[in-house]
């Protein structure tokens, strides 16, 4: 007997793949006597209009039906029910001991700290850039670095940071959290301080060490702060090997160390032996203002290794950053990073230092500049907006904890995701809102952004 009629209710909003639905449907409808051993299913091309699917869809369906023994498919006579079908398919089905979960919308706009960006493969120059690469004649690998690419890091630098440096003092990482990873592993530590609140993407990446969290105040990481941090376990006075910190731009609030704090804390870092890792994150898109000097430069003779990415305006797609250090530190950091051999494959080395020397990382940069201007048009007409702190690059929303669940939500809904700035912080006390990478949005999507937000405060 053929049945034509299938009475399948397709539900798209379920987030459940429509096989999946035909599957179930069949099933349900052999376990409730709709659909007897023997009868023949409507053909795939008639099922697929009579569904509103792809004939594909059903296809698919069909043939996982045909795997389990519901079905029997025939040259000739089509797809029937397995006249053989045992007993036990028959029964009724219990019922599902959950409602299926909604389908999460895909992100559209990420403005979470360290996401989003216009990735740089679709640009000419880097695509210009990625052919010459591949014209480059293969040679061994250097384990630091191909040199092209470290001359361009070091012009790069003087242009845009105004460091002095060798491309002898530069190493290529496979950007931050390699590069913090690399220095641990040379200098042979434990344990590292790091700031509280701090970017929390880095820290999760540091396995295998002990994080000794330091509360930061209005001026950044203190001194006295790092006299008093002692590892579980460790001696009293002798604080960790080294110090992971962000001068230019500590999350979440983008604070900037001023001159004598800088000064104060390489001088106390020096007396106590422990190294400073500066993770410059953010130099480059630091658009408004001139850049903060480094915290490299205030310590010549040593005592700081420099840490930088190009992921934050290349997007992670490039993953590929560097290390400058000099003096010992310098000397074993080198030596680890000859013994671990290359972190990123030298046609990307070539292609990054052919787009340095061309320019293209000057003009995205003048792009990301512009960009930025008109997303501070948008914050200026949201400024009354509770809660808003807004220091250069990034804007935090200070919101109760029940209203940044909430915001976090609407905006889920509508495909927008953004930071957390609880997640900033090790331990209690923590506050509660949303860190927005505003400079990443279109002026309609940062608009979109604050009119949820407002709804939620």
């Amino acid at each position: 007997m053929a049945r034509n009629d299938l009475r399948i209710d397709l539900d798209r909003s379920l987030g459940i793949a429509l096989p999946v639905q035909i599957i179930r449907g069949i099933r349900a409808a052999v376990a409730a006597g709709r659909l007897a051993p023997g009868d023949r299913l409507p053909s795939a091309r008639a099922c697929a209009e009579a569904l509103g699917v792809s004939r594909g869809t059903v296809d698919t369906a069909y043939a996982q039906l045909a795997a389990e023994g519901y079905v029997v498919q025939r040259p000739r006579s089509g797809t029937v029910i397995d006249p053989e079908l045992p007993a036990a398919a028959l029964a009724a089905p219990s019922a599902p001991r959950s409602s299926p979960v909604p389908r999460v919308p895909a992100v559209r706009v990420d403005l979470r700290p360290g996401r989003g960006g216009e990735s740089p493969l679709g640009e000419a120059a880097f695509r210009t850039a990625w052919r010459r690469a591949l014209d480059v004649r293969p040679a061994p690998p250097d384990p630091l670095g191909e040199e092209p690419l470290r001359r361009a890091i070091a012009e790069h630098l003087r242009v845009m940071r105004g460091m002095v440096v060798e491309a002898e003092d530069i190493l290529v990482t496979a950007g931050s959290r390699d590069g913090v990873a690399l220095v641990l592993s040379a200098i042979g530590a434990d344990s590292l301080v790091v700031e509280d609140p701090g970017f929390p993407g880095l820290r999760r990446a540091l396995h295998g060490v002990e994080l000794v969290p330091v509360a930061v105040d209005a001026e950044g990481l203190p001194p006295a702060g790092l006299a008093g941090a002692v590892p579980a376990g460790g001696t009293p006075g002798r604080p960790p090997e080294a110090a992971l910190v962000t001068p230019n731009h500590q999350f979440p609030y983008g604070t900037a160390m001023p001159a004598g704090r800088r000064a104060a804390l390489c001088r106390w870092a020096a007396d106590a032996g422990m190294l400073l890792i500066e993770d410059d994150y953010d130099s480059e898109a630091r658009y408004l203002g001139p850049a903060v000097p480094p915290l490299f430069d205030s310590a010549p003779g040593g005592g700081v290794v420099h840490i930088g990415t190009f992921s934050t305006v290349l997007t992670a797609a490039v993953g590929t950053g560097y290390i400058v250090a000099r003096g010992p530190e310098g000397t074993r950091i080198r030596a680890a990073r000859e013994r671990l051999g290359p972190a990123v494959p030298p046609v990307i080395q070539h292609a990054l230092a052919e787009y340095l020397a061309a320019g293209g990382l000057r003009r995205r940069i003048a792009r990301g500049r512009r960009r930025l201007r008109a997303a501070e048009t948008v914050v200026a007409e949201f400024s009354h907006l509770p809660g808003l702190v807004h220091r250069g690059r990034g804007l935090v929303v200070e919101m109760p904890a029940e209203a940044t669940r909430e915001a976090h939500r609407a905006l889920a809904v509508r495909g927008i995701r953004v930071g957390d700035l609880a997640a900033g912080w090790s331990g209690a006390p923590r506050r509660h809102g949303l860190v927005i990478a505003h400079a990443n949005a279109a002026p309609v999507q940062l608009r979109e952004v604050f009119a949820v937000i407002a709804g939620c405060g």
